[in-house]
């Protein structure tokens, strides 16, 4: 990015870099391949989900008790 002037700036333009002679080939009707291993991001999903949940009752079981301790001391 290119500073033009204070929090202004230009960003990277792709046509005047393609207009400028670099060799691109476009293939028109073709896949392209996932970068990402869906079954690890799931697992790592659901392992995400289960320590939120983990945690949610953590904070539960803790407020449980100083509420037991707030009406045993009243």
């Amino acid at each position: 990015m290119n500073s033009i002037s204070v929090n202004i700036y230009s960003g990277y333009n792709a046509f005047s870099n393609a207009q400028s002679g670099i060799n691109t080939n476009i293939q028109s009707a073709t896949l392209e391949t996932s970068n990402t291993d869906l079954t690890q991001s799931t697992a790592n999903t659901i392992t995400a989900q289960n320590g939120v949940e983990a945690n949610a009752q953590s904070i539960q079981t803790a407020d449980s008790m100083s509420q037991s301790l707030l009406d045993i001391m009243v």
